[in-house]
């Protein structure tokens, strides 16, 4: 219980890191902290989160209900958070399929699976991603 608290608490900060750095700081500067950036080369698992994905998908949950943080905050405090804990995984941008002119969407990918989706992230099509596999 007190670790998920913890846990929360710890997404609740990051949540609030990435709202204040995503309107304060262009992407281009901040982006290389999510690791390396190019186009999009793993298959997306959908299978159920296990371990530290599944623990830090739930504590972000529990935040983005008190902040209502965007789909990129959220990708990048789960990020964060799991290389914290030496997990390795992938921010993905998509674009809209029926519209790329559109908003891109971000979602966070995991091992076993999307941590975090922020949001509907089906009719996005991947176009980018940082990070390691």
């Amino acid at each position: 219980m007190w670790a998920h608290r913890a846990r929360v608490l710890e997404a609740l900060a990051l949540l609030g890191l990435a709202h204040v750095v995503r309107l304060r700081v262009p992407m281009r500067r901040w982006a290389r902290l999510l690791g390396p950036n190019g186009p999009t080369t793993v298959a997306i698992v959908t299978g159920p989160l296990t371990g530290p994905e599944a623990e830090v998908a739930r504590a972000i949950g529990a935040a983005v209900r008190r902040t209502g943080a965007n789909c990129l905050e959220q990708a990048v405090a789960a990020s964060l958070m799991l290389r914290r804990r030496r997990v390795p995984g992938l921010v993905v941008i998509g674009l809209d399929v029926t519209d790329p002119s559109q908003v891109p969407h971000a979602w966070f990918v995991g091992a076993s699976g999307l941590v975090v989706v922020g949001g509907e992230q089906a009719g996005h099509r991947p176009v980018n991603q940082f990070g390691r596999p």
